[in-house]
């Protein structure tokens, strides 16, 4: 493991963290030094269940934050960095957790470089920092970026999410209408970028790219060495574009196959 991949996957679970302490519905709890269970109340296998920034977690204390979540009304996942040994495998086994799904994680260094302007200079310009006035719009054009049902995303557009020291929600506009979101998250030099969605309408115009680039550069700002993101697979040319690369792949053994 690269440090640039042990400081990502700290600074990923640490972000978790903080949005479950502080989103509502959410709460997560330290199993064990590197070991946490994470309850989101949301359908998403992977925003439930165990979380770990080690790269070779105790699988005893997984064991037991797994007997803590197991049961629940929702779909649930033991999260690992990396492919999991067969001794994980086999704990994950005896909670029925045999679907597999896996997301890169992947990091830019600012200061190799600003990541590839926007394919519009316009796109660029239309970004901003969302406040209050805007999150009903903010909540809107992230449930469409997602074509996700609009209560699943809701924690995401909160009134707590807007307020959260170190992290800020950004939004882009065309012709007045917020076209695209993101999120991001700021702590201790380095940057975490999520949520990053464009109302499909207007995806292909460059305005996923710009958002990304404005979090970047704000983490610039803010002194920041290092940011991260977990890609979905039609993100991931975009990113990659942009000189993000993966320094290794998380896998989640869950209950069902699409997380």
């Amino acid at each position: 493991m690269t440090d640039d991949a042990d400081r990502a996957a700290k600074a990923l679970i640490a972000a978790l963290r903080l949005l479950a302490d502080s989103l509502p519905g959410m709460h997560e709890q330290q199993v064990a030094p590197g070991v946490i269970s994470l309850m989101s109340g949301l359908p998403m296998a992977t925003l439930n269940g165990v979380l770990t920034d080690a790269a070779r977690p105790d699988l005893t204390e997984v064991d037991r934050a797994a007997a803590g979540v197991a049961g629940l009304p929702l779909p649930w996942s033991i999260q690992f960095r990396g492919e999991p040994q067969p001794a994980a495998e086999r704990v994950a086994a005896r909670y029925g957790l045999t679907a597999r799904t896996t997301s890169p994680l992947m990091v830019y260094h600012p200061a190799s470089g600003r990541p590839a302007p926007p394919a519009r200079a316009s796109a660029a310009a239309s970004v901003v920092v969302a406040d209050a006035g805007d999150r009903a719009d903010y909540a809107a054009a992230l449930a469409t970026g997602f074509e996700a049902p609009p209560e699943i995303m809701a924690p995401f557009s909160s009134p707590e999410a807007f307020a959260l020291p170190g992290a800020v929600p950004y939004l882009a506009r065309e012709d007045g209408q917020v076209v695209a979101v993101g999120f991001g998250v700021f702590a201790d030099g380095i940057a975490g970028i999520f949520n990053i969605a464009t109302v499909p309408a207007y995806r292909g115009r460059g305005y996923g790219r710009a958002v990304t680039s404005r979090i970047v550069a704000d983490a610039v700002t803010r002194g920041a060495d290092l940011a991260y993101l977990q890609s979905s697979e039609d993100g991931y040319p975009l990113y990659q574009s942009m000189g993000f690369r993966t320094v290794e792949t998380w896998t989640y053994l869950s209950t069902e196959p699409s997380a």
